[in-house]
């Protein structure tokens, strides 16, 4: 009957916890190891912990970091998001917030780009066409006809609003004034109605006490081969 020693018990343990209880990459003998921890008695893997450690740590961090790679989800049709809103200290930043407004259709940013006391006056046909309909056309005036417009876009998209031929003439300190001829594209539901208006826009732009700028008088007129104006988009969504 073969003697066992102290000494083989424990070398039987020590290869008992290799063989079982360690991870490949730092097992004695594996490709990976670099370090022939067979000759160490007792729990040789407690020799190797800062390099288990490391791994568990580095696998943790792989696990984490696979999201960053992930694709997301694309948007329904028809999703817009709020555009962020560029505090007008400039005219040209009210021109931007309107185009902005324009693209989302978002209500809120567009009654910011107009001054309390706005007054509006629409093109030649449209007034000839619906005079009572302009008599006293001003801040809540607008505010009707953009939200219903939005409410027939709803779930659309496609809007934006394309500037051409820009001028600003510096009046006062308090006051410039903007032309450009326009295109404003409203992707809606109503039946009949084009999508696209055309026209050159002449506004004045004003600003406060406190130093914001806003649109204070809008006037619209005729412009190009189109004489479907935006007058024409406020008179059929008012």
């Amino acid at each position: 009957m073969p003697i066992t020693t102290n000494k083989s018990v424990k070398q039987q343990k020590h290869l008992f916890y290799i063989q079982h209880l360690l991870p490949e990459i730092v097992r004695p003998g594996s490709r990976s190891s670099h370090r022939n921890y067979s000759g160490l008695p007792g729990f040789a893997w407690l020799y190797g912990g800062r390099k288990l450690l490391f791994v568990f740590v580095l696998i943790g961090m792989l696990i984490t970091s696979c999201s960053l790679f992930e694709t997301r989800d694309p948007e329904d049709p028809g999703t817009t998001t709020v555009p962020v809103f560029i505090q007008p200290d400039r005219p040209q930043d009210v021109i931007q917030n309107l185009q902005n407004a324009v693209r989302a259709l978002n209500l809120d940013n567009y009654r910011r780009c107009l001054a309390e006391r706005f007054e509006y006056e629409p093109s030649s046909d449209a007034q000839s066409s619906n005079p009572d309909l302009w008599q006293g056309w001003g801040f809540a005036e607008e505010e009707v006809y953009f939200n219903n417009m939005r409410a027939e876009a709803e779930g659309l998209s496609g809007h934006e609003l394309q500037l051409e031929n820009r001028n600003f003439v510096q009046i006062s300190q308090d006051q410039e004034r903007f032309e450009a001829d326009y295109r404003m594209t409203v992707q809606h539901n109503r039946q009949g109605l084009p999508v696209s208006a055309e026209g050159r826009m002449r506004l004045l732009i004003t600003r406060d006490e406190s130093g914001i700028w806003a649109i204070e008088t809008w006037t619209d007129d005729i412009s190009g081969e189109s004489d479907f104006t935006w007058s024409d988009f406020r008179a059929a969504f008012f």
